[in-house]
């Protein structure tokens, strides 16, 4: 990954090794991995042996490697510990010791031991890779995979004999035959565990069963038996599984795992004593004196004690990762770092004595390499122990024990050796920092940092700022010591291999070189530095996003760009100058933006691209962007190179090229302001284009060869050409083109307006175009934009100013007008509004008319009201005139309003708006129209709207001018009525058999008022029936009426009151009975002492309905009386109900009478009949007195019992109502209690 050996950098877990569950036997693993052909369980069942196997295998073998952070997860969580699994061969045997050909000769040595002569370490070396890949394939845990035989295990097997039940059945449930293979089986796992016991390696067995115990009871016992026999404990060395689903099985996995990792951290414990003591039988390298190395001799020079000290401390720490006590092999790196870092030291220290290794031998580059990467590893360590600033600390001392020695060892700072080392450690510190951020460390604050008392001085805290001695000023710490995100490490890693990079370049041009410079060169010479510099750079660039540093982000973004440059991608350097140059254009960043910009223009001559050139050039021109005169002078000049003579740029025609100089820094502002912020249709417009330049931009005078000015409305378009004859270029200038304006007719501007002017540009110069148009119509009228055309035999680059959205100084500045230039000095006139003005609203024509209305308010419902307009033409031309009048309700629309301008149409040929040609009106000329408005229904006040449209008489084409005024007229109803209606009960005839028809009579008095203003002729009132009826059964007629009026003249307040009798029949009482409409009353009217038609008026009457049908009592009596004459009064109960009425009667005295006939009766009355009682009276007083009355206490259909009031024969309901028909009072004849007085003459003689 970085050229380390992988095994030094990956953190260790224990081996755990297994066997019995692949379907081939397995090479060792000792010399080179097995490639395990894994079986899906989506392929194989987990539920068949088969299946049961390769989902184990698969789950035992799907992690093989582990980060720091994933091998320590179990301690905080419920997770399974870690092991690194690898498959073995049933038959898998480990390593024998080597042991001594004689007995008095010690054992030979390991073939990895620095004592070997077959040995890559031989004789000095202090470690190798191979040792610890040799540790990654011993296992600490050994696992094997045994079947439980079955009777379906070899084929041609009998099946298994069927048991017997039942009282004389044996109560042993084993069969000889599984006896005698479990025996074998037993035997088999128990030499293999004797084995590996008698080597210190843990070994458990797991039986494997092809179906679950529930479906055999002998299955247990059968197990029970073997790991008996096997001597195994049933916790953590014998194990069982049967076919399950996969998460069952891998429960399984982690249970084993669980019981297998304590002894798999004994057997490194082991290993971690073993070492102890024999690094304990090495002499103190104190007690040792050592020569100074001849490195001019060819013969090896043996490992001296400090070595063997490195070799058995790193071993430890190795063994101290196995266990994942990461304290201790912190401690154990920290001591083997050291003691390298003794042995590399070019120069004599203390107890170790001088370097051991020649530099840039071969042993020199192992250490190296190997202090590297325990450098690696005791930063991870840091991170992980949540100590940043020992990290950074680690990663200093490193780089500074390296840049302390580089001189010595010949590659210092000015080789490419000294920035690719480190370029490469800050890589890795950087990919550690962010494995630890994705594992869940957190980057400190800086304030972090700071202690809680900032009296401390800075030789007491390591991380103040270096100052001088004394208290401290102020509190703050130093940045390097500040332990930051992986994106600050991985640009620091950039730039040391871009700096790389140019070592290289600057050592492969020298003269002389060595033969091992020749072969570094040409070793190097494979490395592709820019995309190893960009590779980086993007990293940083994410980190940085990530972080949310976004200035820093702008920053490497150049970076990146500045490497694709220096890499010869120059099309994607251009992309990413042209994206971070919008940034820093928009927030200033001047300085920055210009040596973006060269970069770009650099790009874009290496490609080719001379649009992309042209833009940036014309840019730079900016007095925004900060450089010298004479570097403007030639960028002013590289342009016209370009336009002009360059052959490379200048081979073809070009497409024309928009610069939009609203979007980045002009040297040539514009800006744009009309006259008025509104004006109307037909009056001139002015407005005035400024252009001004730059103080010291352009450097050199140029010339513009025209420019443009478009509007919404294309036909106001402007083009203003360069006059060439013009050779004077003014500083101040006032070029009013108002009345050189032309019509071009030809050409590809046709339909433009043309004029000439001097274009010529200079630096600190102000040019002020004025132009005027004639708008033609209403709306709004915007200059939408100016384009400076530079125009070349090859080129047309258009210099775009958009005023869509015009870019304004803030505060806004007030509005100005160019007068005149007075002394070379330019007069103004401040106008009204802040900023640029250039878009102006287009109003219609003022209205030169007036209109007069002459009425007689309030208007009367249902008349053609009359109203006169008087309309006055103030023109100075004679103009054609159109009236529209329309009239709407204040409260909503009426359909029988309407307006008409003569008394003789029809209804038909009225609506409610209408429009009138009043024609010519000359100058100072009035016409007076009249117009008649007709309000129906609904009273109240009515808006007239009247709209006046005309236009010059012989100028049709001009836009109509139009003008508007309403006025409000009150409409009133010019009669008010009130209704009332008595009911009249009639003598009801005497009948033996159920009645049905029923007749009623109905009085309806109408009383019209007039409530006109005015006096009203009245011509006629009159009745005009309804010809329809809603119901068959019930029919009305009218009897008699009282309504026949001559024409007549009604005050205001005048009442006249008309009088209708209607009868009501109906066949069958017992029927829904309808209200029958009686008509309307028509009254004929107009206003006192006017002409013309009479207005017709309608009153809507009441409908009549048969009273409610209940039980009654009926009295009828003679009309005259005298006193000493008998009488007969007669006492009808009628029931017109379909219900049976029971009732109960008695006869009230009288002082005034005495009577014959029943006092009290009692009786029943039919459905639709009716019950008669008469009663012979005599009066004895004269005058107003009481009649003998009955009162009678009924009950009918499950009601309540209650009295029937007596009426009088020719009485009944009276109802009232008013003008809109509503009832305002009603009296009912059943709610009068009062006794019934009659009037009794005095005594006649005859």
């Amino acid at each position: 990954m970085y050229s380390y050996p992988s095994e030094y950098l990956l953190h260790p877990v224990p081996v755990l090794a297994i066997y019995g569950l692949s379907a081939t036997d397995e090479p060792s693993l000792l010399d080179q991995p097995t490639n395990v052909d894994i079986v899906s369980p989506s392929r194989r069942g987990s539920h068949t042996k088969a299946g049961l196997s390769s989902t184990l295998l698969n789950l035992l073998l799907s992690k093989s490697e582990y980060s720091l952070h994933e091998a320590t997860s179990h301690l905080s969580n419920q997770q399974a510990p870690p092991f690194r699994v690898i498959s073995v061969s049933k038959d898998y045997m480990l390593p024998n010791k080597i042991s001594s050909t004689s007995a008095n000769m010690p054992p030979p040595h390991s073939n990895l031991s620095p004592l070997s002569s077959e040995s890559p370490l031989f004789p000095d070396g202090v470690m190798t890779s191979l040792w610890i890949k040799k540790h990654l394939y011993s296992p600490s845990v050994i696992v094997g995979f045994y079947d439980l035989w079955d009777w379906n295990s070899e084929p041609g097997n009998a099946p298994r004999p069927r048991k017997e039940t039942g009282p004389l059945a044996s109560q042993i449930l084993i069969d000889p035959i599984e006896r005698e293979n479990d025996t074998h089986l037993s035997v088999e796992i128990n030499n293999r565990r004797k084995y590996f016991q008698e080597r210190n390696v843990k070994f458990a067995a797991v039986i494997v069963s092809k179906q679950k115990y529930t479906a055999d009871p002998s299955i247990e016992e059968r197990l029970l038996s073997i790991r008996k026999q096997c001597g195994l404990d049933s916790k953590n060395s014998f194990f069982t599984v049967a076919p399950a689903s996969t998460s069952e099985l891998q429960e399984f996995v982690n249970s084993l795992y669980r019981a297998l990792y304590e002894p798999a951290l004994q057997f490194y414990s082991n290993r971690i004593k073993k070492l102890r003591k024999k690094k304990s039988r090495l002499p103190s390298p104190n007690n040792i004196y050592k020569a100074p190395l001849d490195f001019s001799s060819t013969s090896p020079q043996p490992l001296p004690v400090s070595g063997w000290i490195a070799r058995y401390d790193f071993k430890i720490s190795f063994f101290y990762e196995c266990r994942q006590e990461i304290d201790l092999a912190l401690r154990s790196y920290e001591a083997t770092y050291n003691t390298l870092l003794t042995m590399l030291e070019p120069k004599p220290s203390g107890i170790y004595g001088p370097m051991i290794w020649k530099a840039h031998s071969k042993r020199w580059k192992e250490a190296r390499a190997l202090a590297d990467c325990i450098n690696i590893k005791l930063c991870r360590f840091y991170l992980y122990l949540n100590d940043p600033t020992a990290a950074l600390d680690r990663l200093n001392t490193h780089l500074h024990m390296f840049q302390s020695y580089a001189s010595v060892w010949g590659i210092g700072g000015e080789t490419f050796e000294y920035w690719s080392w480190h370029s490469l450690q800050y890589q890795i510190f950087a990919d550690i920092i962010d494995a630890a951020v994705s594992a869940g460390f957190q980057i400190p604050l800086p304030t972090a940092y700071l202690t809680s008392s900032q009296l401390t001085s800075t030789t007491e805290n390591p991380l103040m700022a270096n100052t001088t001695t004394g208290p401290i000023q102020s509190g703050g710490c130093n940045p390097e010591t500040i332990l930051q995100h992986p994106g600050f490490y991985y640009h620091l890693a950039a730039m040391c291999c871009a700096e790389r990079r140019r070592r290289y370049l600057e050592m492969e041009k020298a003269e002389t070189r060595s033969k091992e410079l020749t072969e570094a060169l040409a070793e190097e010479k494979q490395t592709d530095h820019s995309n190893l510099t960009i590779d980086l750079l993007t990293k940083s660039y994410e980190q940085f996003k990530r972080y949310r540093n976004s200035r820093m982000t702008l920053y490497l973004a150049a970076e990146i760009a500045g490497a694709y440059y220096e890499a010869g991608k120059f099309e994607m350097a251009i992309k990413f100058f042209e994206r971070i140059g919008k940034i820093y254009r928009k927030e200033k960043w001047n300085m920055v933006l210009t040596s973006i910009l060269r970069w770009s223009l650099r790009c874009a001559k290496e490609l080719c691209s001379w649009e992309r050139a042209v833009e940036c050039l014309i840019e730079l021109l900016s007095d925004e962007l900060p450089m010298p005169e004479n570097k403007r002078k030639d960028v002013e000049r590289e342009l016209m190179e370009i336009l002009q003579t360059n052959p490379n740029a200048n081979l073809e025609e070009h497409p024309p090229l928009t610069v939009y100089m609203d979007q980045i820094n002009s040297f040539l502002k514009c800006q744009v302001q009309f006259q008025k912020q509104k004006n109307f249709v037909g009056t001139r417009l002015h407005y005035q284009i400024i252009l001004a330049t730059d103080k010291s931009s352009p450097p050199l005078p140029f010339r513009i060869n025209s420019m443009r000015i478009t509007f919404n409305d294309p036909q106001y378009n402007v083009i203003i050409r360069d006059n060439v004859s013009s050779s004077v270029i003014e500083s101040l200038e006032l070029i009013d083109c108002r009345d050189k304006l032309s019509k071009i007719t030809e050409d590809e501007y046709s339909g433009w307006y043309l004029a000439e002017a001097n274009l010529g540009i200079k630096k600190s110069q102000t040019k002020v175009i004025q132009g005027s148009l004639v708008p033609a119509k209403c709306g709004e009228l915007k200059i939408t934009g100016i384009y400076l055309d530079i125009i070349k035999p090859k080129w047309r680059v258009e210099l775009n100013y958009s005023m869509e959205k015009p870019v304004e100084d803030q505060p806004l500045s007030r509005r100005k007008w160019m007068d005149s230039i007075k002394d070379g000095k330019p007069v103004y006139r401040i106008l009204e509004g802040r900023g640029e003005l250039s878009t102006t609203s287009i109003l219609p024509k003022p209205p030169s008319i007036d209109l007069r209305f002459d009425h007689a308010a309030p208007a009367l419902l249902d008349e053609l009201f009359k109203l006169n307009v008087n309309l006055t033409s103030h023109e100075k031309e004679a103009i054609s005139v159109i009236l529209s009048v329309s009239m709407k309700h204040s409260e909503g629309t009426v359909m029988e309003d309407y307006v008409v301008f003569s008394s003789d149409l029809e209804k038909g040929d009225v609506k409610a708006n209408s429009s009138v040609q009043l024609g010519k009106i000359n100058p100072g000329e009035s016409i007076v129209k009249s117009v008649y408005l007709h309000g129906g229904k609904s009273p109240g006040s009515r808006i007239v709207n009247f709209q006046v449209k005309y236009n010059i008489v012989g100028k049709e084409e001009s836009q109509l001018v139009e003008k508007e005024e309403h006025i409000r007229i009150p409409f009133v109803n010019p009669f008010d009525a009130n209704f009332e209606l008595c009911a009249q009960c009639e003598k009801l005839n005497d009948a033996i058999c159920p009645d049905l028809g029923k007749s009623e009579r109905w009085l309806l008095v109408a009383a019209i008022r007039c409530f006109s203003a005015w006096d009203l002729v009245i011509n006629s009132v009159e009745l005009l029936k309804s010809e329809t009826s809603k119901s068959s059964t019930t029919s009305m007629k009218l009897i008699s009426e009282v309504d026949n009026i001559q024409e007549q003249v009604w005050k205001t307040g005048h009442v006249y009151n008309a009088n209708y009798l209607f009868q009501l029949n109906t066949d069958d009482i017992t029927e829904a009975q309808l209200p029958v409409s009686p008509g309307k009353i028509v009254i004929k009217w107009k206003r006192s002492g006017t002409e013309g038609i009479f207005n017709k008026s309608i009153l809507h009457l009441p409908t009549i309905q048969f009273q409610e049908q209940g039980l009654k009592v009926l009295a009828d009596l003679s009309n005259d009386i005298y006193q000493g004459e008998p009488f007969t009064i007669t006492y009808t109960i009628d029931n017109p109900t379909e219900y049976l009425a029971e009732y109960s009667a008695t006869i009230e005295l009288s002082e005034a009478f005495v009577f014959s006939g029943y006092k009290q009766v009692k009786g029943r009355v039919l459905p639709l009949s009716r019950m008669k009682y008469q009663y012979t009276c005599y009066p004895l007083l004269v005058g107003k007195v009481k009649l003998p009355q009955i009162k009678v206490m009924a009950l009918q259909h499950q009601g309540p019992e209650k009295e029937i009031y007596v009426e009088m024969l020719g009485t009944g309901n009276i109802l009232a109502l008013d003008n809109d028909l509503q009832l305002r009072q009603m009296k009912s004849s059943e709610l009068i209690s009062e006794p019934i007085v009659v009037f009794v003459n005095a005594k006649r003689y005859l």
